[in-house]
């Protein structure tokens, strides 16, 4: 693997895949201050990464398999749970 980041289509799309796992947490967080409404979006970003990466990829995009579909969905995973470490953080110190 290349760890050279603007080199490496994988590794940019991974990092793109966190990326995208976190901001969709801290951005409802930010935006609503609701358990219903963080919620809410959770249950579609797991929705949207398993019908994306699971079967739009496998089916439309060339050299996808479910090797490279479940890393791109740990991208997402990942991102998320660090989004979530944040989140208890900041109600541990109260600023939530």
């Amino acid at each position: 693997m290349n760890w050279d980041w603007m080199k490496s289509e994988a590794l940019l799309a991974n990092a793109g895949h966190f990326l995208a796992g976190l901001s969709v947490l801290m951005v409802t967080t930010v935006f609503t201050h609701s358990w219903l409404a963080i919620g809410i979006v959770e249950a579609v970003l797991a929705l949207y990464v398993g019908v994306k990466e699971f079967w739009f990829d496998i089916r439309y995009e060339s050299n996808e398999d479910y090797a490279s579909g479940t890393i791109d969905a740990l991208g997402y995973v990942a991102g998320n749970s660090v989004g979530w470490l944040m989140l208890a953080a900041a109600h541990a110190v109260g600023s939530w």
